[in-house]
């Protein structure tokens, strides 16, 4: 086949170039898709928000949590990180999903420190939309510490400091009350707002 002869070179890098771009195609697509990799039942907790509303696991459900625990004094790793979730919030608001479908939630570890103004002025900070944010705390320090160990994260204090080492971990729960995802806030370089919002929307479609 003359044509074939003539062009076979031609043809054959052709369809090597498809072979490797449906191969970037499905790749992208994997990681567009995140694992759900974990499934530890949530605990449960009965926390105030700053209006002193009782919000709860239980009363929640029926929504996606994407809960982060901080401290308003945190030096390092909190604002950075409520920074990055503020355009998370943004991107769901876009979508219309962000307060009707997925909730947002801080909870802070330093409940003696972080009184209601206090955390109101930390909230102010950030373009925080109320309507989808809750900011929440517990009056014992004790409480809270457990409930974070609870969820399966870390925190220790330095009393002569009063400052805390926490991990910098954002916490999804599923609609049924089921912890599916870790992820690493601020302090992991790599991480960006696409990545949380695409672990937040595969949540939703379950």
């Amino acid at each position: 086949m003359p044509v074939i002869r003539k062009y076979g070179f031609t043809i054959a890098v052709l369809a090597l170039c498809a072979v490797m771009a449906l191969y970037l195609y499905l790749s992208s697509s994997k990681e567009a898709k995140p694992s759900l990799d974990q499934n530890l039942k949530a605990p449960s907790f009965s926390l105030s928000d700053l209006d002193g509303n009782d919000v709860t696991l239980e009363n929640t459900n029926g929504k996606v949590r994407v809960i982060y625990f901080f401290y308003a004094n945190c030096p390092d790793v909190c604002p950075p990180t409520t920074y990055l979730m503020t355009q998370v919030q943004n991107k769901l608001k876009d979508s219309g999903s962000f307060g009707k479908d997925v909730e947002f939630m801080s909870i802070t570890f330093d409940p003696k420190r972080d009184t209601v103004d206090a955390m109101k002025e930390f909230a102010g900070k950030f373009d925080i939309d109320a309507s989808g944010w809750k900011f929440l705390r517990e009056d014992s320090e004790e409480a809270t510490a457990q409930l974070m160990k609870d969820f399966g994260l870390g925190l220790a204090k330095d009393p002569s400091t009063n400052l805390f080492t926490h991990t910098d971990t954002i916490t999804f729960v599923d609609k049924q009350g089921v912890v599916r995802k870790y992820l690493t806030g601020s302090i992991d370089e790599t991480q960006n707002a696409d990545k949380i919002t695409n672990v937040v929307d595969a949540l939703l479609e379950e």
